[in-house]
């Protein structure tokens, strides 16, 4: 999980980044959000901060000479990118200059911003499909997996909640009964036990992140039906439901 902040002197649209993105999903906490650079500053020179998404225009120091100045002061900045209204050459010339990962132009549309950011996790990972690998592979299996099934496997980290045996399958160009049977060879488990073990894993990283997340946003997060759905596939799985889960998580954390 990379931390994130956002910076952005129109609160809608900090608000709408927030609430709108799915940033646990796509590896991603925002663990700050600001209206100035000038207040974000102090912020990012003392805290850990892995990338940071900034507007441009802004009051007292311009998105641009932010990341100037903290790529100045500091040893390792974090990586940036720019979200501006402003589609003009000057702007994506300078941030060429100061390395900044992408340029969306406003309004930046969800999926485009999620892509945008899966890239960037890629980039802070290695740019390999191998960590996206090891964060979802959640079996212990020694040896190299079979190429089709890493590919399986980075497909159902990046569509959590909408991947089925059939869409991959057809994406893959193979078999579904192959494609199935490969699955639980390679892996020890079938196709849905797999992707009931992803979805529990980022359940736990929403309702322990301290954002509030309810079991309705979740719900529909994962892509469950309803949030009873949820509830009831959590506790047969960890045998607590969420609430319990998120209970225990406070309790321990404040002992």
């Amino acid at each position: 999980m990379y931390n994130l902040v956002i910076i952005d002197d129109e609160e809608s649209i900090v608000k709408g980044l927030k609430e709108h993105v799915s940033w646990l999903k796509i590896g991603f906490q925002v663990v700050a959000t600001f209206s100035s650079s000038q207040a974000a500053l102090l912020y990012c020179e003392t805290k850990p901060v892995d990338v940071i998404l900034t507007d441009i225009r802004m009051p007292f120091i311009s998105g641009l000479d932010f990341i100037a100045l903290l790529q100045e002061k500091l040893q390792n900045p974090p990586l940036f990118c720019i979200m501006s209204a402003y589609d003009d050459f000057s702007y994506a010339q300078k941030a060429i200059k100061l390395g900044v990962k992408s340029y969306l132009l406003k309004p930046a549309s969800i999926t485009e911003i999620e892509e945008t950011f899966l890239g960037i996790k890629n980039e802070l990972s290695g740019n390999n499909d191998e960590k996206e690998i090891r964060e979802g592979y959640l079996f212990e299996k020694e040896g190299t997996l079979n190429p089709l099934i890493k590919k399986a496997i980075v497909i159902i980290n990046k569509r959590t909640e909408d991947c089925s045996l059939k869409m991959i399958s057809h994406e893959l160009g193979i078999n579904i009964s192959y494609l199935s049977r490969l699955f639980r060879d390679e892996t020890g488990m079938n196709f849905l036990e797999y992707v009931q073990k992803v979805k529990m894993n980022i359940a736990i990283n929403m309702l322990t992140c301290g954002k509030g997340y309810t079991n309705l946003d979740i719900a529909i997060a994962l892509g469950y039906s309803d949030k009873q759905n949820f509830i009831r596939t959590f506790k047969n799985l960890k045998g607590i439901t969420p609430h319990e889960y998120r209970k225990n998580y406070e309790k321990q954390k404040k002992s």
